[in-house]
């Protein structure tokens, strides 16, 4: 069976068409003709086209969960790992290929932009990211430094994969931390223990916070 990409390159007549623009192209040239082909088509589009998507594309529908109840389950999970725990603001992109190279998530799963970023999928991966940098700053300083890097986040992120049903939704809310493997999973018990989430979150949800 032809994939997608082979029907569009037979149709062009350019049978290098790929390699030419992920391998031969830098990252910078490719993003340049990309915001190119984003801006000629962002220039047809009406008000009428995009009430037509917002009605019918899943990644921008507003969540049907209650933001109150949101709010309070992503306090309780970052209140109860406060003593410990560093609380921060991740951003809502990380690095092209971060999903894959850390998590060994399939790239198709994971919503990429053509900045040569890709939108967050997962805390946990721009929580290791930034626990790495953060050691690595420590080590410049001391060679010898064995500082704990532990920090926490709830994030909105973006999953690709096929949702169907009422109120469904293919972004989601999402808590998680990021500690030494040999303490990790004892944390994480002790914490959503404390955070008591069952009393928090709303009920289509489930303490990960991903839709059931």
């Amino acid at each position: 069976m032809k994939r997608p990409v082979d029907r569009i390159v037979e149709k062009l007549g350019m049978p290098q068409l790929i390699d030419a623009l992920a391998v031969r192209l830098s990252g910078a040239d490719l993003t340049s003709l990309l915001l190119e082909v984003t801006r000629r088509r962002a220039a047809v589009v009406t008000p009428a086209d995009l009430m037509k998507r917002y009605a019918t594309d899943r990644f921008v529908a507003a969540t049907t969960a209650s933001f109150s109840a949101l709010r309070r389950a992503e306090d309780a999970v970052l209140s109860a790992c406060a003593d410990r725990y560093e609380a921060i603001a991740l951003a809502p992109l990380v690095p092209l290929g971060t999903h894959s190279a850390i998590a060994t998530v399939d790239q198709n799963k994971v919503l990429t932009t053509i900045r040569n970023n890709e939108v967050a999928a997962d805390p946990t991966n721009a929580l290791a990211l930034e626990a790495a940098t953060r050691r690595t700053v420590a080590l410049r300083a001391d060679p010898k430094s064995t500082d704990v890097v532990r920090l926490a986040a709830s994030q909105r992120v973006v999953r690709t994969q096929h949702v169907s049903g009422p109120g469904d939704s293919r972004t989601f809310s999402c808590s998680a931390s990021s500690a030494p493997p040999a303490t990790r999973a004892a944390a994480h018990s002790r914490h959503w223990r404390r955070a008591n989430i069952s009393r928090s979150m709303p009920e289509r949800f489930s303490g990960s916070g991903r839709p059931k």
